[in-house]
């Protein structure tokens, strides 16, 4: 398999793809924020406004920063990663190719692929490092793309 996609700039994307590289990081921080936020409403139900509080406040702050910290970290990084991106598909690795950036992802350390319906967002050791647009990809290559990350059981949809 050798795939290959030029992709030209676009705010809009990059600014998707961001929040898509960043979405699973930061799920751990909604689980526990989301675990004071109701452990704080329920002491607030049962007379503890002190108690409710100190729960509730780093509750609400742990389920809103992420969505915060995304917003923030697309807007800044929006014009350093818009810029034009090859990105190279074959049966060894995932290549991205740009002015600034040259980077090359063996399949045999991807943890798994996940797709978010607009972009694939390639894991290796627990960080998203890859976020490719794969819906601009004509339709052969995509579903033969597809075809060879489910064969390695990489392909995860979220």
């Amino acid at each position: 398999m050798h795939i290959s996609l030029t992709v030209q700039p676009d705010r809009g994307r990059t600014r998707r793809s961001v929040k898509a590289r960043m979405r699973g990081s930061l799920r751990s921080w909604r689980l526990v924020g989301g675990g004071l936020a109701a452990a704080g409403l329920s002491a607030f139900a049962m007379g503890t406004p002190v108690g409710a509080g100190v729960l509730l406040a780093p509750g609400v702050t742990l389920l809103v920063g992420p969505w915060v910290l995304t917003r923030a970290a697309a807007k800044a990084r929006t014009g350093v990663f818009v810029e034009t991106a090859t990105y190279e598909l074959t049966d060894e690795a995932a290549r991205v190719r740009t002015p600034s950036l040259r980077a090359t992802y063996r399949w045999s350390s991807v943890e798994r692929v996940e797709d978010n319906g607009e972009f694939w967002v390639v894991i290796v050791k627990g960080t998203g490092v890859l976020v490719l647009p794969w819906t601009l990809l004509p339709e052969p290559d995509a579903r033969n793309a597809r075809d060879f990350l489910s064969g390695r059981g990489l392909l995860v949809a979220v």
